[in-house]
């Protein structure tokens, strides 16, 4: 290879590696305090401008129109969730159309659910509208943060359901979440099967709660929301491990790594294992690993 072809070689080396590191840059250099002021300028430019149409009886959701004749603007019916998520400050909205009838979830839960969700365009990208479908079943440590917090302003429904039936549910928990990108797909967008992943992009979403199961990931006689030690709504490996054994507690059998699992050291044999001190010391035994 001539000596000229080398020295245009390097020059194309030296400038791809410049483009991905201005890449690099450009991803790390995110600004999501300032997406977070844009998509509320958003949401409540939308808010102003749009009505919500109910539910027919056959329908499972109702609408949301522009709004022509002096229709009340949603903004004056939503709720306001005020939130902080990454050190960032967020607004979640919500329409409150029914709160339900039984118990709300925490964001460790699982929920049986119903939902449609909507660009604020109106586009829809995606739904389930059945309680007899295995989508419907949702682990809130699993999905979007918007959902994680928004759900837990609903309650849950009655079960009526008859053997044999399909699922029915009454006086359900029913609402519409109005979601900031930042807690919703962010930066990244998400790698379903969408075309362009709604990056930095808000979106709304039709719910209806049916039911609620309380959580025991590792089935340990401990509930995930009391696996999250330090309370910061987070599960990890850096502040929720006891024996920094590399396992979040809400997924390990025997949190103190001393070789005896979490439900054998439910020593009063309550089935709750959160209030047994053997030792005195203040911290239970399964968390206690010289109990």
């Amino acid at each position: 290879m001539k000596f000229k072809n080398l020295i245009v070689l390097f020059i194309l080396i030296v400038a791809i590696v410049a483009c991905n590191k201005d890449d690099d840059n450009s991803s790390n250099n995110f600004d999501a305090a300032t997406q977070a002021i844009l998509d509320d300028e958003t949401l409540i430019e939308y808010l102003q401008s749009h009505y919500y149409i109910p539910a027919q009886e056959s329908e499972d959701f109702g609408s949301i129109d522009t709004i022509k004749n002096g229709e009340t603007s949603l903004l004056s019916q939503v709720t306001i969730q005020n939130l902080t998520e990454d050190d960032i400050d967020y607004k979640l909205y919500y329409l409150m159309l029914n709160e339900g009838a039984d118990e709300n979830p925490t964001r460790y839960d699982s929920v049986f659910v119903k939902y449609r969700g909507f660009r604020l365009d109106s586009t829809k990208f995606d739904e389930n509208t059945s309680f007899n479908t295995p989508r419907a079943w949702l682990d809130l440590i699993n999905v979007i943060e918007g959902w994680k917090y928004g759900f837990t302003n609903f309650k849950s429904g009655i079960n009526i359901s008859q053997v044999g039936q399909p699922i029915t549910i009454e006086n359900t928990g029913k609402g519409v979440l109005f979601l900031p990108s930042g807690l919703a797909y962010g930066n990244e967008g998400t790698n379903l099967n969408i075309e362009d992943g709604f990056e930095n992009e808000s979106l709304i979403f039709h719910i209806e709660l049916g039911l609620v199961v309380r959580s025991d990931h590792d089935n340990d006689g401990v509930l995930t929301i009391y696996e999250d030690l330090n309370g910061d709504g987070k599960l990890d490996s850096v502040n929720d491990d006891t024996d920094q054994d590399g396992i979040p507690d809400y997924f390990d059998a025997d949190d103190d790594g001393d070789g005896i699992n979490t439900r054998d050291e439910d020593t009063d044999q309550d089935g709750d294992p959160t209030n047994d001190d053997t030792d005195g010391d203040g911290t239970p035994n399964y968390l206690d690993a010289d109990s």
